[in-house]
């Protein structure tokens, strides 16, 4: 960074207009860069025009052109004229880095079923390059607490201001107030383009910030960078990330929405039968942001993101790799076409050239490699040597099919013995790295059907009790109504409230032996599988939430009958202890 020596004078009109345009929110953001060097590789930059009073008609001011919304979480990143970039954290759940979060994208979407092979779901995994300690101090005050690996994710798509001052080197003039194009996302650039642009904004803050950008611990040489985002990144990220649960994530098409609001208050889209409809893209951030904190990822421009696409077949994608994938839809787009699942396909180039369009445009996101130095390569290793090998005793029990390689392969008398037993134990170590991982989501699944069924006993009972209460007000108002004429059958009905209070005993019985049953199935899953199960399931329940609150109290009763199990106290789970342990006593008749 540059420092100004001499104190005694002002500051340059550059940086009288930065201070001046973001002391009000300044406090606002995680990370505000202090931009003292405006002149990069010799190039003159002039203010961005701070957008006062006597505004244009149609002109914007320079927050409006790349954080209309300033919010606590933001990291902001500085672009040359005084402008910048803001940036989201997205957390990404996974227990190691050699471990990954299992996720299932796409879309269901059976109003088209002639084009489910684009959309339907399909299995992948996500996961993010930096650890929290990789991150600038600054932004690790709004990390999610537990274990998670991190990327970032734009917050806005890039306009076109934030594309001028990169591609163009054309900062405005100095008085001059900035255009309604400036707060536009930049549109009608090609693929290339955009990853020309994401090369040369690095190169920039390398030259001129390398502080803000991520800084693997313990490597000198290897740093965060600017790139488009996975088509797995941005689906992630504009269903809501870590801001939503992972229920919610597997089996809605959308992000959760605040009560009461509609997809129109998130998304410049085309609803069928609208009154009024859109002729060209709107300012970034002109709807409500996601839950974590993104604007436009449904509708306003359709985004390029870095794969290939693949047609997606019997829940994997296909190996042919064709144009690039284009995310969430435009103001062009209908409702189906804004989903965060929707997979369309653009080819890179046409006949004409490379393919342009007037609704897409893109969005930023910062990663860094996998292998960097310092104390990481230490880390992969170690995990990658733990990793399958305490998966799994031989069938008689008598310990771990890779130690019995291992011992085979201390008795090998030739190198070819040792070469096979090699292969062989590298294709057990494999087998046993995806046992592993289909053992967590099984115990996870687990966990989870468990909280759930405790729910269900309640709902039985409640509703048991409420039929019972209902039955005997009708006992009375049938001793009441004794030796007075009515036409109303009481027998009858008291008859069908007895029937139908039998049945939801049997549903509280049946749901009881069934919950009963998951218990006993606990015991199958390793302790630490267990753990890392509830743990798990708890990153989903959110605080401050009745329902998930609820939930909470169910997923510790369950961690404590597991618990009681596995000490021998059977007694303690039985169907009697159960029921008091679940029911208030009000509900237990």
């Amino acid at each position: 960074m540059c420092k100004r020596e001499d104190r005694g004078h002002p500051l340059p009109r550059p940086l009288q207009f930065f201070a001046t345009f973001h002391a009000a929110t300044a406090a606002r953001l995680l990370v505000w860069p202090i931009v003292c060097c405006v002149l990069a590789a010799g190039l003159a930059r002039a203010p961005l025009p701070a957008g006062a009073a006597l505004k244009a008609k149609g002109a914007v001011t320079a927050e409006e052109a790349w954080n209309p919304h300033p919010a606590a979480g933001d990291v902001a990143l500085p672009m040359p004229c005084g402008a910048g970039m803001v940036f989201r954290i997205v957390a990404v759940p996974a227990k190691g880095f050699l471990w990954d979060m299992p996720a299932r994208l796409g879309r269901d979407d059976g109003a088209h079923a002639d084009r489910a092979y684009y959309d339907s779901r399909y299995n992948t995994a996500l996961s993010g390059p930096f650890a929290a300690g990789d991150l600038p101090a600054a932004w690790r005050a709004s990390l999610p607490e537990g274990e998670y690996f991190y990327y970032l994710m734009g917050k806005y798509e890039v306009t076109g201001l934030q594309w001028r001052a990169i591609m163009d080197n054309a900062c405005p003039s100095a008085g001059a107030p900035l255009t309604a194009a400036d707060a536009l996302p930049k549109t009608g650039i090609s693929w290339y383009e955009a990853v020309d642009f994401t090369r040369r904004y690095t190169d920039w803050l390398l030259k001129n910030h390398p502080a803000v950008l991520p800084h693997f611990q313990g490597d000198a040489r290897n740093v965060g960078f600017v790139r488009l985002p996975t088509e797995a990144e941005w689906e992630y990220a504009a269903r809501g990330g870590q801001a939503v649960t992972g229920a919610h994530l597997r089996q809605e098409d959308f992000f959760p929405m605040a009560e009461g609001a509609e997809l129109a208050d998130y998304a410049v889209f085309r609803p069928e039968g609208a009154a009024r409809i859109e002729e060209s893209p709107l300012r970034i951030g002109s709807r409500k942001p996601n839950p974590l904190g993104l604007y436009d990822t449904a509708g306003n421009v359709a985004e390029m993101v870095m794969d290939a696409f693949r047609f997606s077949l019997g829940g994997r994608l296909h190996g042919s790799a064709g144009g690039f994938v284009r995310k969430g839809g435009s103001f062009l787009s209908g409702q189906a076409e804004i989903m965060p699942g929707r997979r369309e396909e653009t080819a890179f180039f046409q006949a004409d050239g490379p393919v342009r369009a007037r609704d897409l445009g893109f969005r930023a996101a910062i990663s860094g490699i996998n292998t960097p130095g310092g104390a990481r390569p230490a880390i992969l290793l170690r995990e990658w040597q733990k990793a399958g090998e305490d998966y799994g005793p031989l069938p008689d029990e008598k310990g771990n099919p890779l130690e019995e390689i291992d011992r085979l392969l201390s008795l090998a008398r030739t190198d070819a013995e040792r070469e096979n037993f090699q292969r062989l134990r590298g294709i057990i170590k494999d087998n046993n790295i995806a046992l592993e991982r289909q053992q967590a989501l099984a115990a996870e699944s687990l966990v989870r059907s468990s909280v759930y069924m405790i729910e269900t006993i309640r709902n039985y009972a409640i509703r048991r009790k409420g039929v019972l209460t209902q039955m005997e007000l009708m006992k009375k108002e049938k001793k009441a109504q004794a030796g007075k004429k009515t036409t109303y059958d009481f027998d009858a009905d008291i008859k069908k409230a007895r029937e139908g209070a039998a049945t939801l005993g049997r549903g509280v019985d049946a749901s009881l032996g069934f919950y009963r049953s998951k218990i006993e199935d606990s015991r199958a899953v390793p302790q630490n599988v267990l753990d890392a199960a509830f743990k798990m399931v708890e990153k989903d329940l959110k605080p401050g939430d009745a329902f998930s609150e609820n939930l909470r109290r169910n997923l510790r009763l369950y961690a404590r009958h597991t618990a009681l199990l596995r000490k021998g106290q059977r007694a303690a789970v039985d169907k009697q202890k159960l029921t008091e342990d679940i029911l208030p006593a009000r509900y237990r008749q």
